[in-house]
């Protein structure tokens, strides 16, 4: 049953096509070292987290642009043909290529699959979680 789930989230994964959403080139399981391996796109300047701890001053107008980008990446996932629930969007989750301004959401590995009115189970970064998920 958790094998099937994996594939069924790698297949998610590989549909889904937006410019704020990191690309899904390749993936497969490596049974002999119990690993699971994926070939995204490439981004130069790695995660937001790490972008801002090695540039402390960033400029008002990029972090609005970053911000619509990751909303449209949000509108998109929400909007998907089933909904597309993130479950732990956070800076260590969001990739940055520096040179173009441009970011995406990545690491969908917890993504829930919207097939009811909510996602049924309580998953992410506790520090990340709105205060009623804790209800």
């Amino acid at each position: 049953e958790e094998l099937e789930r994996l594939y069924s989230e790698i297949h998610l994964l590989k549909t889904l096509k937006h410019k704020n959403i990191m690309k899904l080139y390749a993936s497969w399981v490596d049974i002999a070292n119990r690993n699971i391996n994926f070939v995204t796109e490439m981004f130069t300047s790695g995660t937001l987290r790490q972008y801002r701890l090695k540039h402390r001053r960033v400029n008002i107008r990029a972090v609005k642009h970053w911000c619509r980008q990751i909303l449209k990446g949000l509108v998109y996932l929400h909007g998907h043909d089933p909904p597309v629930i993130h479950r732990d969007l956070k800076c260590d989750n969001i990739f940055v290529n520096g040179n173009h301004g441009e970011v995406k959401i990545g690491d969908l590995g917890l993504a829930a699959i919207l097939r009811k009115s909510h996602a049924a189970h309580c998953v992410g970064t506790p520090e990340f979680m709105a205060p009623e998920v804790y209800e």
